[in-house]
């Protein structure tokens, strides 16, 4: 699995003599010219001859471009244009893997001169002329063999790197993931706090409120019959007349009841946002229970109502269901991703105030929830890969990619349900989830 098939054994002759090239290709081909003939790829070994070193470097080059490299040279010392030595030396700066073998017709090289120049390398061997052909048959087998090892061992290498960066970035990303849910558990123990001590000042607010709109009515009562007595002296009504023009009596008693009405109105919704508040912060991944869907849908509704007001009107149609077990905290970020993900579908359309749809429904063993948006939909060659990691359609810094792809993740595999979804251009997108009644055992 790590070693690239090689076609073909490459071996290039640097040499004057085209001597050492046939008697190669008649060795390893059975013809002296056989890699001279157009059909080398019938051949286990092609031999390419060379007189001087400049078209030496100039094939090992076009080699590595056309990624058919050559494995062993051999080459002359004395050459035309210089020192065998010398074009190694050139040659392994070209390609590092290249393994040679320096023909010398004489003693005249030693092994200090060949330290000097090329230093101490097992990519090398030397062999003195004349030479026998077991000789040269061994030597060719046993460096294309040690070719095709090292090719092996930096294939692993580069496999082994490969896999160790892929496991970096897997463990980087769990300790963000890790990171992520600890700031979230943070958050979600600041909130219920939060919830706790504005829900009780919130409570004896509404409850003074009241308590005042009651005491405004007795005072009201009470002040019809003043006037009633006090009109029946007709000496004292102008009197009365112009004081409560004064301090505009009449508005007041129109106002008011409106006032605490208004007041009672806000008090209650922010008793049920900090209510929905303390449903969102209170179960967490460790914890499983039965809870409503309906109630959980509106929750998310009142938690995320920032994010679509201004941008699309909400629909529910929300049926009779049963109560299933789950994860209610992970549950309740489902819902809230794939609603603040219509919100902002439909603002991205570009189209005006949208519409988001919510409906539940009793089915087989469970319930199913659908969510809607007419936003522009899901293009056609993205709907695949909509679960993916860190693949988002949302502009730098608008969207991490993380929100749907958790969703699919606590879904499916959490809870054991399924998430799915129709999209169609220009039609907008709905999600289906399917829960258990029951998590899986």
């Amino acid at each position: 699995m790590f070693i690239e098939t090689e076609d073909h054994s490459r071996i290039l002759i640097v040499d004057p003599d085209p001597a050492l090239r046939d008697r190669l290709d008649l060795m390893f081909n059975g013809d002296a010219a056989a890699s001279l003939q157009n059909a080398t790829e019938t051949l286990s070994y092609i031999f390419q001859g060379r007189t001087c070193g400049t078209a030496a470097e100039a094939d090992i080059c076009l080699g590595l471009e056309s990624d058919k490299p050559y494995q062993l040279i051999f080459v002359e010392n004395e050459l035309p244009d210089g020192e065998g030595i010398e074009l190694i030396r050139r040659l392994w700066l070209i390609d590092p893997n290249l393994h040679a073998v320096l023909c010398s017709s004489g003693p005249t090289l030693n092994w200090q001169q060949v330290v000097a120049k090329l230093g101490e390398s097992d990519q090398l061997l030397i062999l003195e002329k004349p030479f026998s052909a077991l000789e040269l048959r061994q030597m060719v087998h046993a460096v294309l063999r040690k070719w095709q090892l090292n090719r092996q061992s930096q294939h692993i290498m580069r496999y082994m790197d490969q896999q160790i960066e892929l496991r970096t970035q897997a463990i980087e990303q769990a300790n963000k993931n890790l990171l992520q849910a600890e700031k979230l558990a943070a958050v979600g123990q600041l909130a219920a706090g939060i919830a706790h001590e504005i829900n009780t000042p919130a409570q004896y607010v509404g409850d003074n409120i009241k308590a005042i709109g009651d005491f405004f009515g007795s005072i009201t009562r009470l002040l019809e019959q003043y006037r009633k007595l006090l009109f029946a002296q007709a000496d004292h009504r102008p009197i009365i007349d112009a004081l409560e023009r004064k301090e505009d009596l009449a508005f007041i008693l129109e106002d008011a009841p409106l006032a605490i009405e208004q007041s009672l109105e806000g008090i209650s919704q922010i008793v049920r946002i900090v209510q929905a508040m303390k449903g969102f912060s209170h179960s967490g991944q460790s914890n499983a229970g039965w809870i409503n869907v309906n109630l959980a849908l509106e929750n998310t509704l009142l938690i995320a109502r920032n994010s679509y007001r201004y941008i699309a009107e909400i629909e529910t149609d929300f049926a009779e269901v049963p109560n299933i077990e789950c994860f209610p905290g992970e549950l309740n970020q489902v819902f809230l991703n794939i609603v603040i993900n219509a919100a902002q579908a439909i603002e991205d359309g570009g189209t005006g105030h949208g519409r988001i749809r919510i409906s539940t429904a009793s089915v087989t063993d469970g319930v199913e929830i659908r969510i809607s948006d007419n936003g522009p939909g899901i293009p056609e060659p993205l709907q695949d890969r909509i679960f993916d990691p860190f693949f988002t359609t949302k502009d730098v810094g608008k969207g991490s990619g993380q929100g749907l792809y958790i969703a699919h993740r606590i879904i499916n595999q959490q809870h054991g349900g399924s998430l799915s979804f129709v999209s169609a251009a220009g039609q907008g997108t709905t999600f289906l989830i399917r829960l258990n009644r029951q998590l899986p055992k």
